[in-house]
């Protein structure tokens, strides 16, 4: 990268809101070498979430007495005032760290930042590509380019930015499926409606039950059973708010063995009832014909 893509934009009071639930302050891309770069988040004139994500070199991250280096594709997530430091390596003089980092605020960032700190910790790995690097990396070049942004689109970018984060930590993209796998997918998608096992969806593709329940566990993140029954689910919410059909028709359509199993799978999952779903979710609206 060269040094005229380094750079770094502060933003003020986008709009009328006194008191915005998510704001962005700064963020930019920075290369450090050859110099001090040390600093203690308990003890700075910084407040705020802070993320940092490093694109070449390495940096590094302390934290109750641990450190943890940072290369290429690592990255942290801190609330200042915080016990933690990060720095540039001292005691090697060809060190470098180039990073995007981020800092907004605003309390509609604290369920994001909960949940990321207690499932993944305060560093993590994403890819470079990932939606999360890009859309600040866009944003950078987009910004040196003029662009100018509208009244809380800082904060619209932040949400955006959270909920992919959280997403991508939560979800990271999987390759490619196999053949086998590619077409249990498929046959999941068009015959969801029918009755048939994961044994029988073995056999048809010429696998042991067995294997093909590893093979798409690992291709997928998931079971079959697991990804059948979201499919099956997935449409009966659909059948739940475009419908008046009671629960056995939609169960039967969905591939359920009967109402009550339907019921059974579709609370265990959501936390309440189809019936509950219904009247709390659903608006008066023309049936769809199906």
């Amino acid at each position: 990268m060269t040094s005229e893509n380094y750079g770094s934009f502060g933003f003020l009071q986008s709009g009328s809101l006194t008191d915005e639930p998510l704001v962005l302050l700064d963020f930019g891309l920075e290369k450090r070498q050859n110099e001090t770069y040390d600093y203690d988040n308990a003890n700075r004139d910084y407040s705020g979430y802070l993320f940092q994500y490093t694109l070449d070199g390495q940096g590094v991250f302390e934290r109750q007495q641990h450190t943890e280096s940072l290369p290429a594709g690592r990255a942290f997530f801190v609330h200042v005032p915080e016990e933690n430091r990060y720095f540039l390596p001292a005691d090697r003089p060809d060190a470098y760290w180039e990073f995007l980092y981020v800092h907004f605020r605003g309390e509609a960032a604290l369920p994001f930042f909960d949940r990321i700190r207690k499932a993944f910790g305060p560093c993590f790995s994403l890819p470079q590509d990932s939606l999360p690097v890009l859309l600040w990396l866009n944003l950078h070049r987009e910004i040196r380019e003029g662009r100018q942004l509208k009244s809380y689109e800082g904060g619209e970018l932040v949400y955006r930015f959270l909920t992919a984060l959280l997403r991508t930590l939560e979800a990271p993209s999987l390759p490619e499926p196999s053949p086998a796998v590619a077409a249990a997918l498929h046959y999941m998608k068009e015959h969801f409606s029918d009755r048939f096992s994961m044994d029988e969806l073995a056999d048809s593709l010429g696998l042991s039950a067995a294997y093909f329940t590893r093979l798409f566990a690992r291709e997928t993140g998931q079971t079959p059973l697991a990804c059948l029954t979201g499919i099956r689910l997935s449409r009966a919410v659909f059948l739940l708010l475009n419908t008046s059909l009671g629960m056995e028709e939609i169960a039967l359509s969905c591939g359920f063995s009967c109402g009550n199993y339907f019921c059974k799978v579709f609370r265990k999952a959501s936390g309440v009832s189809p019936s509950e779903y219904r009247s709390r979710n659903g608006r008066q609206r023309r049936p769809v014909h199906l």
